[in-house]
């Protein structure tokens, strides 16, 4: 019985080194799958990670550029009110001083020298012509410049501020020579 239990005792060994190498090899063999696996799970995610980062990046250079856009525009906005306003400032001081001009006693020298100069464009021309003033130049010097240029007036709104309009009918001609027209023509050419 002996060599029965050492035959035994043989296989047994045997079968203990077999699953033991069995083991082994399963063992190295499920940790090999099991890491091709965690690798293969790990780049999945970094390519999630990835394409989230791409699309986070994306959106929010979409609302940098957004942002910016409006920040831009409302900047553009500003500064555009700001010059509207430090024009109209400006044509107001304008305005404030000529109203002071009109009332001086050099005013009326300006006026006839004003009305010369438009005159002298519709010289050998059709005289039929209209010469207007403001409501105020007119019932200060309406007198004076009928006599001085044989000439009947008529009137225009003191928003004119002073200067003439003469307008030619027949041919279809005007000349608007007034101080309002003069202010705006040159506020208009202000560049800021």
């Amino acid at each position: 019985m002996r060599d029965i239990d050492i035959k035994l005792d043989k296989i047994r060994k045997n079968c203990t080194e077999t699953a033991k190498r069995e083991t082994t090899i399963l063992k190295e063999e499920n940790d090999l799958f099991s890491k091709e696996k965690i690798e293969e799970k790990v780049e999945d995610y970094k390519e999630q990670l990835k394409e989230k980062y791409i699309s986070e990046s994306n959106k929010l250079e979409r609302e940098y550029n957004r942002c910016l856009f409006d920040y831009e525009m409302e900047e553009h906005v500003k500064i555009n009110k700001f010059k509207q306003d430090l024009i109209n400032n400006t044509k107001q001081k304008i305005i404030a001083e000529f109203q002071k001009f009109i009332e001086s006693k050099d005013y009326e020298l300006y006026l006839n020298r004003n009305i010369k100069n438009v005159l002298n464009n519709f010289s050998g021309k059709n005289n039929d012509f209209k010469l207007y003033i403001t409501e105020r130049d007119y019932a200060k010097y309406k007198d004076k410049i009928e006599k001085l240029f044989n000439i009947k007036l008529e009137k225009i709104g003191n928003e004119n501020i002073g200067g003439c309009i003469v307008i030619n009918e027949s041919e279809k001609i005007s000349i608007d020579n007034t101080i309002k027209t003069n202010i705006e023509e040159k506020i208009k050419k202000i560049k800021l």
